[in-house]
């Protein structure tokens, strides 16, 4: 009997030192330490096999610490296989993002696409920790074309795709429909059944887990165009004509705030919305009309009156990202 029970000991001992070892490969087959536990460990997998998402350099993912607005901005464009602007194109968008930080050319890039317009005029504060809301409406701005549905889309619809939320009524005005519009996507759910949590700090494998099932996802265009830092995806080319205007004091058609990269289009030709890429000019969106521009006829912000006048009548290409 006592043989026996010595038998039954070591087949334990083995079994949960084989566990241990078990345990310790899988770990150590993954690229973070700490993310064995996560509800997003595939997508973070995924993200980091792809470029879009890091370490902390020590073998750490953090996946449930909060991520800041310029990792966000950063992971953003990686995910729609953006290449970082070179540093020479620089322009100080924002007064808090100084030349030669790591995330500068992705924040202005982002404020050029449209996908964010800061937290206040001239600020992006890079270092703030990202809300729910905020990733949410900056991702399906970053869409392109597909921000259009959200942005048009009817009080019933979004008051339906929310109304099972109860603290919907904490949602900022500026992102009630984003949400709602990720929601009918199936892109975003609650934090719990019936709470989405709009104010709350989205957490690293949030936004892993939401970045996959929105932008990695989106189609891109399968030609290539060598661009500062890489090769961008695009769906296809357009020659235009091309002029430049300045401040008017409105919004643009799309509602967004007049800026550098702005670009007024016949929404036939290039439908609203859609991100573009101009040699000479950079990274823009679709975001604007006017009556003058009809057919291949375009019309690119300059911040400045003489700045549109140097520009005068170019002929330029324009590759349409999505």
């Amino acid at each position: 009997m006592q043989k026996f029970v010595q038998l039954c000991t070591a087949i334990v001992i083995m079994a949960t030192m084989l566990t241990g070892y078990a345990t310790e490969a899988i770990a150590s087959a993954l690229p973070f330490r700490d993310i064995q536990n996560s509800f997003a460990k595939s997508q973070i997998v995924d993200l980091n096999k792809r470029g879009i998402v890091g370490g902390d350099g020590n073998g750490y993912f953090r996946p449930t610490a909060p991520i800041t607005r310029a990792e966000f901005a950063t992971m953003l464009l990686k995910s729609k296989a953006i290449p970082a602007p070179a540093a020479e194109s620089y322009q100080g968008t924002f007064r808090d993002v100084p030349r030669g930080e790591w995330f500068a050319p992705f924040a202005e890039a982002s404020y050029r696409l449209g996908v964010t317009s800061g937290k206040a005029p001239g600020l992006f504060q890079p270092s703030d920790n990202l809300t729910r809301e905020e990733m949410v409406k900056m991702t399906v701005n970053a869409l392109g074309r597909e921000s259009e549905s959200a942005r048009k889309m009817s009080y019933g619809a979004y008051s339906t795709a929310i109304n099972k939320y109860a603290d919907r009524g904490t949602i900022s005005s500026w992102a009630v429909k984003p949400l709602a519009y990720a929601i009918q996507e199936g892109m975003l759910s609650g934090r719990t059944a019936n709470e989405i949590k709009p104010q709350d700090l989205a957490t690293r494998e949030e936004v892993v887990a939401f970045l996959s099932r929105s932008l990695v996802p989106h189609p891109k265009g399968n030609n290539l165009i060598p661009v500062s830092r890489g090769n961008l995806p695009f769906f296809n080319k357009q020659g235009a004509e091309a002029t430049a205007y300045t401040h008017s004091g409105a919004l643009s058609a799309i509602g967004l705030q007049v800026r550098e990269g702005l670009v007024a289009v016949d929404p036939a030709q290039i439908p609203l919305g859609s991100h573009l890429y101009i040699p000479g000019y950079g990274y823009g969106i679709a975001g604007d009309t006017g009556g003058d521009i009809k057919a291949a006829r375009v019309d690119l912000f300059k911040n400045s009156y003489n700045a549109a006048i140097q520009f005068g009548r170019q002929d330029v290409d324009i590759f349409v990202i999505d």
